[in-house]
Order: structure tokens, then sequence, then C-alpha cells
């Protein structure tokens, strides 16, 4: 299993130490579990802020600046980031702030081994029950989006796909459609219409051989498509008269 951890931490000896004790950890489980750590260090609230929603734990102690560790755990929240969240104590009390966010991990710096494999346990079995993200590669950056969120990907060329998004922006994802189509497979709710990828949740309405889309696109598929079309309906419980 692959899980990814943040560590956000202003005092670079303490953020080096937690750094060595997940690297141990890392090539432990790679060793024994074949679990995959990825570990992602950040010093101020703005880097780890850009690409929040891919962690599965996110580990806090920034003692400096205009947002401090509690700042960052409810920027967090208020993002909707429901990952663990561990407050590294040192100079700071965060177990005194009132109206802290739920569900909170407190701990004293410097942590142990023993803590730091309990902690990428408490990581792996959150991981187990969320739900899993698109990742969709661009030129400059990734990003990691919820399946709902995807209404439909058109291809470019055989390099680039457009991603269109629910909230009406897009996406140039540098890879072809049908990488995209894989990590799609294990929802069991998009479609191809020709070559498009299409969500079946953002179906507003069926026409001639296609679809009007929740963003007022619409497509249109192949005879040869229709079966698959109608069985990922059924099978979703979207019952749309396919013409």
């Amino acid at each position: 299993m692959t899980i990814y951890l943040a560590i956000c931490d202003n005092n670079i000896a303490d953020r080096k130490h937690l750094e060595r004790l997940l690297e141990r950890e890392k090539d432990k489980r790679l060793r024994e579990n074949n679990d995959v750590l990825y570990i992602d260090s950040f010093g101020s609230e703005e880097a780890l802020l850009a690409t929040p929603v891919k962690y599965d734990i996110f580990f806090i102690d920034i003692t400096e600046g205009e947002a401090l560790g509690m700042d960052i755990a409810k920027a967090l929240r208020a993002r909707g980031i429901t990952a663990p969240l561990v407050m590294c104590q040192s100079t700071v009390n965060y177990t005194s702030y009132v109206n802290a966010p739920e569900d909170i991990i407190y701990i004293e710096k410097p942590m142990n081994t023993g803590q730091v494999s309990h902690l990428v346990d408490v990581a792996l079995e959150w991981s187990k029950k969320k739900t899993p993200l698109i990742e969709i590669r661009c030129q400059k950056d990734t990003h990691f989006i919820r399946y709902d969120e995807l209404v439909r990907a058109i291809p470019l060329d055989k390099f680039y796909t457009r991603i269109c998004l629910s909230d009406g922006s897009f996406l140039e994802m540098t890879e072809s459609v049908s990488s995209l189509a894989k990590q799609c497979e294990s929802y069991g709710c998009f479609i191809r219409c020709k070559r498009d990828i299409v969500n079946i949740y953002h179906i507003r309405s069926a026409i001639d051989k296609g679809f009007r889309l929740t963003n007022g696109d619409v497509v249109t598929y192949r005879l040869g498509q229709k079966r698959a079309i109608i069985r990922t309906m059924a099978d979703n419980m979207r019952y749309l008269r396919v013409h």
C-alpha cells in the first residue's frame, strides 16, 4: 500500500530528526510489508496548503510567522482535509488551545521510533477507508481530485488530455486518456463516449446517441459502446433512457 506523509515544521533540526525516523520506517515497511511511504517536508503554511489533499497524515509544529501550528490545523480542516493531524509539541502547548479541531493527535517532541511506527499505522488505517483520488499530472504541477469532481476528459492528442471539472475549471493533463481510464476503472461510474471519458453522475439528460452533461457539454457515443454504457448505468442505478 502507498501512503503520503507531510511534515510541516519551521525548526530545521526537529524536521530533520523526524525525516530520519520516517525514512527508517519507510525502509522497514518496504522490506517487511511492501508498503511504500512518500515523505514531503515543508517549512511554512503556504507550501503545505498548496496540495494538501493527497496526504494521509500531517506532522505539524509551526511556532513562528502569522500562522502557527494550530492555525494550520484549522485551515486544513476548513478545506475539508480529514486525514490525521499530529500536533508535535515543543515550545507551544497545543493542548491548551480552545476551539481546536476534533480528532487531533498530540505528541511531545522529540518522537521515538515506536511512536513514529504507531502513527504510520494510523495513517495506513485511515488511507484504507478514504476514497482514492485521481492523479492529474500537468506540465508544471500535479493535482489530486475526487472522482465526483471529474465531469469529462477529452483527448487532445496522443499525450495530452483536457480535464473538465465540476467547478467549471480545466486542467491540461500531460498523459493519454487511456492512462486516465485505467485510474477511473475502480470507481465503476465512468463511461466512454467515443474517445471521451464521462462521469455518469454528471449526466443531466439523454439525447439521441448521446448525453447532455451538468456543465452544458454534449457528448455522443458509438453504437458499439451502447451496451457497456447501459450496464454501467444499471450498476449505479442511474436509469436514464439511452437512445
